[in-house]
C-alpha cells in the first residue's frame, strides 16, 4: 500500500508548488539527512580530511532498505576509486561542503528513477546550487550519478555480465 509514504503527500505537494521537484528529508535537531522525496539520497563530495568520498544515509531504522540503494553502493566498492560511507551527515555539513567548494554531486536512488541529480537545495530560505557537472552545464547527471545509473542499467538489460543478473 505504500502507507509508510502517505504522510509526506502534502509536504511534497507543498514544495512542488514552490517550484522543487522533491523534499529533502531532515531528522531531529541536527537536520539529519535522511532521503530525498520517495529516494535514498547520495552524496558525492571532497570529505574534511580531502579524501572523495560516496556517503548516504545508514539503514538505521529510518532509511528504507532499497535494492537499488545496495547496488549502487556495491558497485561504488568494486571500482575502488574512493571511500564509500554509509553515515549519517547533517545539513550543515553539506552546507559547509557546497560554500567549501567541496561538494562534487548529489543525487537520489531508487527502483523509479534509478538515479536521478540534485541540482538546488533549499534550506533555511536560501536555495544552494549543487554542482550536476562543472565541465558540462547542460548535463542532467553528474559523472559518478551517470556512470552508477549506466552501469546498473546495463547489468540489468544484460548489456553487462554480472552476478547479479542470469540469463533466462
Amino acid at each position: 500500500l505504500g502507507g509508510n509514504y502517505a504522510p509526506a503527500l502534502r509536504p511534497t505537494m507543498d514544495v512542488v508548488k514552490r517550484g522543487y521537484d522533491q523534499i529533502l528529508w531532515l531528522l531531529g535537531d541536527d537536520h539529519y539527512v535522511t532521503e530525498v522525496g520517495t529516494m535514498n539520497f547520495f552524496i558525492f563530495w571532497i570529505d574534511e580530511s580531502g579524501a572523495k568520498e560516496l556517503v548516504t544515509a545508514p539503514l538505521d531504522g529510518i532509511i528504507l532498505p532499497g535494492v537499488t540503494r545496495d547496488s549502487l553502493l556495491e558497485l561504488a566498492r568494486q571500482w575502488g576509486e574512493f571511500k564509500v560511507s554509509e553515515r549519517k551527515v547533517t545539513m550543515p555539513e553539506v552546507v559547509r561542503a557546497i560554500n567549501e567548494n567541496r561538494l562534487l554531486e548529489a543525487f537520489g536512488a531508487g527502483t523509479a528513477c534509478v538515479v536521478c541529480s540534485v541540482s538546488t537545495v533549499l534550506y533555511n530560505s536560501t536555495d544552494y546550487v549543487v554542482p550536476v557537472d562543472p565541465s558540462n552545464p547542460d548535463a542532467v547527471f553528474g559523472p559518478v550519478a551517470r556512470r552508477l545509473r549506466d552501469e546498473l542499467l546495463d547489468i540489468q538489460y544484460a548489456k553487462k555480465p554480472s552476478p547479479w543478473a542470469v540469463p533466462v
